[in-house]
């Protein structure tokens, strides 16, 4: 399946079963992590020791310090006055929330009914969820810091480990394991899904700050957050056809097996019944 294929697929899915208020969820987490972010910002620059370990970590990953730039001067138009553990603790609310929609997400395009979506095993998912999603990304970042072709090969790899987990109630590492399985053979295919996922993380960030001002900062929230919507429900139909025509493969392989057998079989070599004795003369 082609990006362009999926998200055709995700927006008719969304837009039967719920979507409005998945998208009311995104948009308002999307803004939500913009004013996390710059209220941690806000604070990071008012402590000098923190830049200095959030400038080693980067120079310590190959980053020139001449590259990255002064926190001081970044803007924080929705920083809010918050004390340092509470803005830390909303970080952690905001990005579970973000988990949680991508969840419900990935189960309604699969078609589950948004009510079952919404509980079904919900704590062990979210948590997995979390944690599976955490490392994925951290190996990503990793590939793209060593060399850019090893990170996107693993990016690649691994894009359904949270589909895996959400869909099919998959642990971590059965999830990292049906990912990389479902890719094998398959990933100049899953390139383009790859780069529809790219075109709609980049298209918020390229037109909202056309709008000035503050407004275009949560315009960019929402938008962003709409995106992320959109790129779990490509992600979910992509890996229900990757993992249906996995099955259709091995269900017809097993039947071409079982024939071949039974055109094999030879008919005299089977045991005697009591009919095929001669009766002596």
């Amino acid at each position: 399946m082609d990006g362009p294929t999926a998200l055709t697929e995700a927006i008719r899915e969304l837009r039967d079963r719920g979507g409005t208020a998945l998208a009311a969820l995104f948009a308002a987490v999307g803004v939500a992590s913009l004013v996390v972010r710059d209220s941690l910002l806000a604070l990071i620059t008012e402590r000098q020791a923190v830049v200095d370990s959030v400038t080693a970590f980067y120079t310590d990953l190959g980053v020139q310090q001449s590259q990255l730039p002064a926190l001081a001067e970044l803007p924080t138009p929705l920083a809010v006055d918050l004390p340092y553990g509470v803005a830390v603790v909303s970080l952690l609310v905001v990005a579970l929330l973000a988990e949680y929609g991508s969840i419900l997400t990935l189960r309604i395009v699969a078609g589950e009914a948004p009510r079952r979506a919404a509980t079904r095993r919900i704590g062990r998912t979210l948590v997995f969820g979390f944690l599976a999603g955490t490392a994925v990304r951290a190996l990503f970042v990793v590939g793209l810091t060593a060399f850019v072709l090893p990170g996107i090969f693993v990016g690649v790899s691994l894009l359904f480990v949270h589909a895996s987990i959400a869909i099919d109630d998959a642990g971590p590492l059965e999830a990292f394991g049906r990912s990389w399985a479902l890719t094998a053979g398959r990933r100049f295919e899953v390139v383009s899904v790859g780069l529809m996922l790219v075109a709609l993380y980049a298209t918020p960030r390229a037109f909202a700050p056309l709008i000035p001002g503050t407004a275009g900062v949560v315009v960019m929230g929402a938008t962003s957050g709409l995106a992320a919507l959109l790129s779990a429900g490509v992600v979910g139909r992509t890996y229900l056809a990757l993992r249906d025509s996995g099955d259709e493969s091995g269900d017809a392989a097993v039947s071409g097996g079982s024939d071949a057998s039974t055109d094999d079989e030879d008919p005299y070599d089977a045991p005697l019944g009591p009919d095929d004795i001669p009766e002596p003369e």
